[in-house]
């Protein structure tokens, strides 16, 4: 289910990179994320991370105290306008979209839970019967026989 899952959502996160990328982006411009978290690696990605860590809900405002890089008047509008339009897309549409996503694969999973369920029985079963010796299975004819059966239940 989880490989599924994976699968049905790697266009998002795709897309999901492309607006992290774009907006990481737009806060490079405007000022570059000093915090101390970051000292050990670029600027760049310092706000690579912080722009993720936005677009899931942690708010850092750690860039408007740097009292070193104080920003000016139209660099507050712009840092505000870049972060609404951020959470709204981030949070409101895009999370909205994979939740969305996530439960249709569960449906499409949940449709063939009975075939799901009996293929990892199956699983099981051959990987007991490998830990058997072959003397054994000779010796105990009825337990390993040559040929399954295999039975389709109409629904």
């Amino acid at each position: 289910m989880m490989t599924n899952v994976i699968i049905d959502l790697s266009i998002f996160f795709v897309f999901f990179g492309i607006l992290v990328f774009m907006f990481s982006l737009i806060f490079d411009v405007i000022a570059k994320n000093k915090a101390p978290e970051y000292h050990k690696i670029s600027p760049f990605f310092g706000n690579m991370l912080t722009t993720m860590r936005l677009a899931l809900g942690d708010f850092d405002f750690g860039i408007l105290k740097d009292p070193d890089l104080p920003l000016n008047t139209r660099q507050h509008i712009l840092f505000w306008v870049a972060w609404c339009v951020m959470i709204f897309m981030s949070m409101l549409i895009f999370l909205n979209f994979i939740i969305a996503e996530v439960s249709n694969s569960y449906q499409k999973v949940r449709v063939r839970i009975n075939e799901l369920v009996q293929r990892e029985r199956a699983g099981l079963v051959d990987g007991i019967e490998t830990l058997r010796t072959e003397s054994y299975k000779k010796s105990h004819p009825e337990q390993f026989p040559k040929y399954i059966i295999v039975r389709e239940v109409e629904e």
